[in-house]
């Protein structure tokens, strides 16, 4: 019921919005809310595995919205952080993690803030974006994949992201993405061992 919910959430809201943007004059800055749709597989190995390209699944599934907000260019906090990092989002998604015979259903709850590369030299070819994010992480129950090697945990957590994005130069506004979904104990600043979660995954983000 909850995934369900979620993902009519998702729909529901890129259809309201989506006779409001010509393609031919979409400029970013000017459409600065977003609304993605996600679902991932739990993996058993560490990130660094996971890049690396490594995986085994550990039988849980997410699903996952995210609603986001480009902070405008002249925003202090983005202003802070060009040209380095050209793009600043605040954002928070909403998840489900099904965790199938291995623990019951569980919420979590991720506030975060977005850091995106968002002008490469192909973009006229496929509408590319790089970003990763850091924010924190609540979940109602620990997941049965960050207590398999690690008796110190907690629901309350870091959160990370890394995300790549594409989409058709003629329809900028719809992406498809390919997203790594991260909790830990951030070497222990969260009062919890380093033990985490990983996850990998594919979405659909529309802007408005």
């Amino acid at each position: 019921m909850i995934k369900k919910m979620i993902f009519i959430f998702f729909l529901t809201g890129s259809s309201s919005v989506l006779a409001g943007i010509s393609n031919d004059t979409f400029n970013p800055e000017l459409h600065p809310w977003s609304l993605m749709g996600y679902w991932g597989r739990t993996c058993k190995e560490p990130i660094g595995s996971l890049i690396r390209g490594q995986f085994t699944s550990a039988n849980e599934t997410l699903w996952s919205t995210e609603v986001a907000y480009r902070l405008a260019e002249t925003n202090w906090l983005r202003s802070f952080f060009h040209p380095v990092i050209p793009v600043v989002q605040v954002a928070g998604n909403v998840t489900y993690r099904d965790g199938l015979y291995n623990h019951a259903d569980i919420a979590e709850f991720d506030p975060y803030l977005i850091f995106r590369w968002e002008q490469f030299p192909w973009n006229h070819v496929v509408d590319t974006t790089l970003a990763f994010a850091e924010g924190v992480s609540y979940v109602t129950q620990v997941p049965w994949v960050e207590e398999r090697y690690n008796d110190d945990t907690a629901r309350f957590l870091n959160y990370l992201m890394f995300e790549a994005t594409f989409a058709m130069p003629s329809h900028p506004e719809w992406q498809f993405l390919v997203r790594i979904h991260h909790r830990s104990g951030a070497y222990g600043l969260y009062g919890a061992g380093n033990t985490g979660s990983n996850n990998l995954g594919v979405g659909i983000r529309y802007y408005f």
